[in-house]
């Protein structure tokens, strides 16, 4: 073999090995274990729906997670195939509410205080429906895929 087909083999070879290394690299980037990894904090708050709402009474069923933010941000990712809305509770301080999250969806409550909370969840669901919510410390926009 001359010097020339060598060179030519091993930049053929450096070539695949970079190409999977992007293609690996970017398939990790946008998959649910390195959003979690990214994540620097993250609490299950998912919870069964006390009761059914009516016409005559809202729903709200809470969570035993306490949060607490180190960032000011808190994203809520809805877990389910309905929507809901989530509450943010703090003593001393007025609820935050996120209007409606559609199915798969993420909302992000801004300038939150780096006090405890207590996350409150309504779903227009039947009784005993398990409602499934993750909030993440930090600004997180992705939606879930399932």
């Amino acid at each position: 073999m001359t010097v020339k087909k060598k060179v030519t083999i091993v930049l053929v070879i450096i070539s695949i090995v970079a190409i999977s290394t992007m293609i690996m690299f970017s398939t990790y980037k946008s998959s649910e274990a390195c959003r979690k990894a990214n994540a620097a904090i993250q609490w299950d708050c998912s919870v069964t729906c006390a009761e059914e709402s009516t016409p005559d009474s809202y729903v709200i069923t809470y969570s035993d997670a306490k949060i607490l933010s180190k960032t000011g941000v808190l994203t809520v990712q809805n877990r389910n195939d309905f929507d809901i809305i989530v509450y943010l509770l703090c003593e001393g301080k007025q609820e935050l509410v996120s209007g409606r999250i559609p199915a798969g969806g993420c909302y992000s409550f801004l300038n939150v205080t780096d006090k405890e909370h207590t996350v409150g969840i309504h779903a227009d669901v039947g009784e005993n429906t398990d409602i499934k919510v993750f909030v993440y410390d930090g600004k997180d926009t992705e939606s879930y895929t399932r």
